[in-house]
């Protein structure tokens, strides 16, 4: 009979690369867990293991097994994060799941202005991609979720929306920084540029910015984040079209950022479940986050 510490040694085998570090992972002696896995083996009439000596290199019976596995566990990591995120609703915690913009720049200034507050509760912080925070919104395991699209109305409500427009980012010492200009497509045409991936909303709407204007957009170097390319800007790499709050990042590490015409859209809204009694911390973190948002470069 195959019992569930089986598929626990066999698990922990997989994600370590060995035997002795799986033992060590589940406090059980490396005996017990060769024997829990040769048991296993036997009780499903497979061979998830080649083994030469001491080592031991799954084989693709043990590799197709394991995907099902992570995908069990995974469902019962979600029921237990499921129990936590009801337990905490009454415990005093806001569940907050923001977009990399917002969370990698302005989040540790809005969390000390929230915490200034009296009996604030405690912030479980989720920095995740807009389709990832509104799936946690769906899924009731956050209380508000900031996000650059819109979730369906049975999904959540709009709280609050922080309409703003992308920035260039330089290096400080660039010809083109200057606070007061306003850079175009034309005057970047010959600048190396550090782009964000390719297909995402914003890259597009840059790419066609440039296309408008006839001017060539020279890709220099590609990142996921727009955190990522503040900090390749600030190793000479190029210049970058940006959000705001990373202009403002980027600003207070020495760099430089500029306005850009035409306007790329980066606004991004608020969005809750909740409803009553229980939107006043909600509403009251908005408030913190609006006032830092009013503080960025073009605001």
């Amino acid at each position: 009979m195959v019992t569930h510490r089986m598929v626990e040694a066999f698990r922990a085998v997989m994600q370590s690369g060995s035997v002795t570090r799986a033992a060590g992972m589940l406090n059980i002696s490396q005996p017990s867990v060769s024997r829990l896995l040769a048991d296993l083996e036997a009780g499903l009439s497979l061979k998830l293991f080649d083994r030469r000596g001491t080592r031991m290199t799954p084989t693709t019976e043990g590799i197709e097994l394991y995907d099902e596995v992570e995908r069990s566990f995974l469902g019962l990591a979600r029921v237990l994060d499921t129990a936590e995120q009801i337990r905490t609703r009454h415990a005093g915690v806001l569940s907050v799941a923001t977009i990399p913009a917002l969370g990698n720049t302005l989040l540790p200034e809005v969390l000390r202005g929230f915490q200034a507050l009296a009996g604030t509760p405690v912030v479980h912080l989720h920095i995740v991609p807009s389709q990832q925070a509104l799936s946690m919104l769906a899924q009731r395991r956050c209380d508000i979720a900031f996000a650059s699209i819109a979730p369906a109305p049975e999904i959540g409500r709009q709280v609050a929306a922080f309409p703003m427009h992308g920035r260039v980012i330089l290096p400080a010492t660039h010809r083109l920084a200057d606070a007061t200009r306003t850079l175009t497509p034309e005057l970047l045409a010959d600048e190396p540029m550090v782009a964000l991936a390719a297909h995402s909303l914003m890259r597009v709407e840059t790419e066609q910015a440039f296309a408008h204007r006839g001017v060539p957009f020279h890709v220099a170097i590609e990142t996921m984040q727009a955190f990522s390319a503040a900090q390749l800007v600030q190793a000479g790499f190029g210049c970058a079209v940006v959000d705001p709050m990373t202009a403002r990042a980027h600003e207070a590490l020495g760099g430089a950022s500029c306005a850009f015409e035409p306007a790329i859209d980066f606004s991004f809204g608020a969005y809750a479940w909740r409803s009553g009694d229980q939107m006043g911390w909600i509403e009251r973190f908005v408030a913190v986050v609006a006032m830092a948002v009013a503080a960025l470069p073009g605001h």
